[in-house]
């Protein structure tokens, strides 16, 4: 009996391990431009709607990039696709190695649980005020720490216009592992800014972006002289 729940446990952690590699590998994909459409549909969500110089958490509420899109809940088809062809290989490739169906099931169970509370339920709570993790005593640390490198995720930006740090979501092993890791808030990169909004200037007329003129993303021309040299200036208004 103990044998087969010591099993269990190892698998369900196998599960959760590939589920944070792979979420990884492919939210990297999503911001390196190599597959467009795929970019573009993610950077909706990073740029129109939670662009490095917008409220990360604004007071009008969560806007879903999801919205007037083909989603399964606020889950997009770039994340969808994707990973839904990555969980196949996975299972095709342990019906290979011969392990029983059983633990198949398991695996696949922990990979869906995992990937749903991450990417679907923990990663938009990023961008609500006022979240319930926010002030349990069990939990605020963790979970603000972790907001916090999401932040920076979001504000991160190489020349040409994509985010490049912090691409896990509440934990982030793995961006340890590769070098993606950055604690700090780095100095904004203008030029990367500039590039994103010429890269993906036409999502701009998207039709949540339309609904909330709030959370149209700012051109560096429209801050201030004050602010256009003061990244502390600028992050307060991402907070």
């Amino acid at each position: 009996m103990m044998k087969n729940v010591i099993s269990v446990l190892a698998w369900f952690a196998a599960s959760i391990g590939v589920s944070e590699l792979l979420g990884y590998l492919l939210h990297r994909l999503l911001h390196s431009g190599k597959i467009g459409f795929l970019s573009r549909s993610h950077m909706r969500h990073h740029l129109v709607l939670y662009g490095p110089m917008r409220s990360q958490r604004p007071a009008d509420g969560y806007h879903d990039a999801t919205t007037g899109q083909i989603a399964l809940g606020n889950v997009g088809l770039e994340w969808l696709v994707p990973g839904a062809m990555l969980l196949a290989v996975s299972i095709a490739l342990l019906h290979f190695l011969h392990v029983t169906v059983f633990h198949q099931i398991v695996f696949l169970v922990g990979s869906l649980t995992w990937s749903f509370v991450m990417f679907s339920y923990l990663r938009d709570r990023m961008h609500v005020a006022g979240f319930w993790m926010e002030t349990n005593p069990w939990l605020k640390r963790w979970f603000v720490s972790a907001r916090d490198a999401h932040d920076i995720h979001h504000w991160a930006l190489n020349d040409k216009g994509f985010m490049d740090k912090n691409f896990g979501i509440a934990f982030f092993w793995f961006d340890r592992l590769f070098g993606t890791l950055a604690k700090e808030w780095p100095i904004f990169n203008r030029r990367g800014y500039a590039s994103a909004l010429e890269r993906f200037g036409d999502l701009l007329d998207s039709p949540a972006t339309r609904r909330s003129p709030s959370s149209r993303p700012l051109s560096i021309v429209s801050f201030s002289e004050e602010h256009a040299t003061d990244d502390v200036g600028i992050r307060a208004l991402c907070q």
